[in-house]
């Protein structure tokens, strides 16, 4: 490789860098700015650290966000990675009537708009006394998050050869213990992918936050939502921005935790 190729590879990747990274140092600037104004066009900024305080100390409105949010990814992640390991196993391993049409109708849950959801949800979830709850809002996202566990799922499962199965079978295992000592080791990177897409999209979902919570259980994107709306009695940027900062690092955290199967997801399943 010569050395013009190498340079261009380095600036491309530092353009990249500073495209990823402008958005969050202004946000993460924005967060330590006691005054949070615009003059002549650019924003200026005073040393101030009491938006953090705001959002971390006690327990505040942004603190209870951030809690929710917690609680709402983890439980909605771990339900959808539960239901999608037995069902993908069963959408690859069997045929039974109908199976094509039920793995397409899952998939067409997950591109419908959230917005054609919006009033028949609003409506049950206040009849049944789940509105403004946190397995309220999990039940909701099961619709969109598992159809998208299920698809990465059953993507690995078909690169296992059967013949591992059979020859399992042959020597005595279970479909219970074929299962946990040979199927799942090998889903280690589908698991992975999964549970990564599942847990950044229930903890950046805004839309049905928004719509099918108050105050008990919303989440920081609804939260940041509602701030940002108060045009006519002024915008928390401060502690807006330190909360979006702080709803950034889950997500690079667990990407970072994870990114070993994440590239075997995208090198051997078909994501």
């Amino acid at each position: 490789m010569s050395v013009t190729s190498k340079a261009v590879k380095v600036v491309i990747a530092l353009i990249i860098a500073i495209i990823f990274f402008t958005p969050l140092y202004f946000t993460f600037s924005v967060s330590l700015s006691s005054k949070a104004r615009i003059n002549e066009g650019a924003l200026v900024p005073d040393f101030y650290t009491g938006s953090w305080v705001e959002i971390t100390g006690g327990f505040g409105y942004w603190r209870t966000g951030i809690v929710n949010s917690l609680i709402v990814s983890t439980a909605a992640m771990g339900i959808s990675i539960l239901v999608a390991l037995p069902a993908a196993y069963v959408f690859t391993r069997y045929r039974f009537l109908g199976d094509k049409h039920l793995f397409f109708w899952f998939l067409t849950n997950r591109m419908a708009p959230p917005v054609v959801f919006s009033i028949p949800y609003l409506m049950i979830w206040r009849g049944l006394n789940i509105w403004d709850t946190h397995y309220g809002l999990v039940l909701a996202y099961m619709v969109f998050e598992i159809p998208v566990t299920i698809w990465i799922i059953a993507s690995f499962l078909t690169s296992i050869p059967k013949e591992i199965e059979e020859a399992a079978y042959i020597d005595g295992y279970s479909t219970a213990m074929l299962f946990r000592k040979i199927i799942l080791p090998l889903l280690r990177p589908a698991i992975g992918v999964a549970m990564f897409f599942a847990w950044v999209f229930a903890w950046s979902e805004m839309f049905f936050a928004s719509v099918l919570t108050s105050s008990v259980a919303k989440t920081v994107p609804a939260q940041l939502l509602t701030a940002l709306g108060k045009v006519g009695w002024g915008v928390e940027y401060g502690p807006a921005a330190a909360a979006g900062f702080v709803s950034v690092i889950p997500g690079l955290a667990l990407l970072y935790w994870i990114r070993r199967y994440l590239l075997k997801g995208f090198a051997l399943g078909r994501l």
